[in-house]
């Protein structure tokens, strides 16, 4: 069975046990996420001493591995066995544990973990077949926009779409940051129903964004110097270049799509709106649109 991780996050619970469940993808936040509701559904924690391992593939040989999944779990239903970056084994060794998975324990329950693997691998495909495999994929943003819902949604409170972009923009695609961000923010609104774009500036923890747009709005408003002065200062604070770049293009794309809408006759705020510009930004939008003809965003 191959499910995404939204799918194995909302069915987990109706889940049959699987012998071997195999997270993989780039976003490390699913796969540890994942990996920690299999153990924690499947492990007596008052036996967790008996019944519990985790190991580096870089540091366990795979024959080590089956055999401590081929042992039987000490007074408990499930031993739990969690091998973490297998992608570090080559295929021969990954294939021992495709053997093992066609004839595995039912005593245990095996959770490997991988960057990134091959589907077309026999291992890959004996998984598939035999166990779960969870894909962990990044989100695009209307995912994004729909997981944060949802968190805020089972708290049994809101969040309007100006804070929400507001939040994404604070925290960029680091699943890590959003979901710290949104238990504060959960906390901090814990007597009020809405979350607001107030509530979300005062909580976010990635100050460091500021010196983003600073960079960002500098450039829009052609005060070069100042543009450089501020990314050096980003990037010392422990800022990723690529991230910084990635809200440079996003408002330059944003400009250059409502500026070639106005130069259709569209008015701001349709052009605005179309360019993805949350509400309480039209204004400063419309304001940094006026600097620029077309052909100099696409010098930019």
């Amino acid at each position: 069975m191959i499910l995404n991780y939204t799918d194995f996050a909302e069915r987990i619970k109706g889940l049959k046990p699987s012998p071997v469940y195999l997270f993989t993808g780039e976003e490390r936040y699913f796969i540890d996420e994942g990996v920690k509701t299999i153990s924690d559904r499947f492990l007596e924690k008052s036996l967790k001493d008996f019944n519990y391992n985790i190991y580096s593939a870089q540091d366990i040989d795979v024959s080590r591995v089956i055999e401590i999944a081929e042992t039987l779990p000490v007074m408990s239903e499930y031993r739990v066995l969690i091998v973490k970056g297998i992608n570090e084994w080559n295929a021969k060794e990954r294939d021992s544990i495709s053997s093992y998975t066609e004839n595995s324990s039912s005593g245990t329950c095996l959770i490997l973990t991988a960057i990134k693997l091959d589907k077309r691998e026999k291992f890959f495909k004996s998984i598939e077949k035999n166990g779960i495999v969870i894909l962990c994929n990044p989100f695009y943003k209307p995912q994004l926009n729909n997981w944060i819902k949802q968190q805020v949604n089972h708290a049994g409170k809101t969040i309007d779409n100006d804070a929400l972009s507001i939040l994404t923009d604070y925290a960029g695609y680091d699943m890590l940051t959003l979901r710290n961000d949104i238990e504060k923010l959960l906390l901090y609104c814990a007597d009020r129903k809405d979350i607001s774009i107030n509530d979300v500036t005062l909580v976010s923890s990635n100050i460091r964004s500021v010196s983003v747009f600073e960079v960002v709005n500098a450039l829009i408003e052609k005060r070069y110097k100042d543009a450089i002065r501020f990314l050096k200062k980003a990037v010392d604070e422990g800022e990723p270049p690529v991230r910084v770049f990635y809200f440079i293009v996003k408002d330059i794309r944003m400009l250059l799509k409502a500026r070639t809408l106005l130069d259709a006759g569209k008015s701001f705020e349709d052009a605005a709106k179309s360019a993805g510009v949350p509400a309480f930004k039209v204004k400063d939008f419309s304001q940094r649109v006026k600097r620029f003809p077309k052909e100099e965003l696409y010098n930019l």
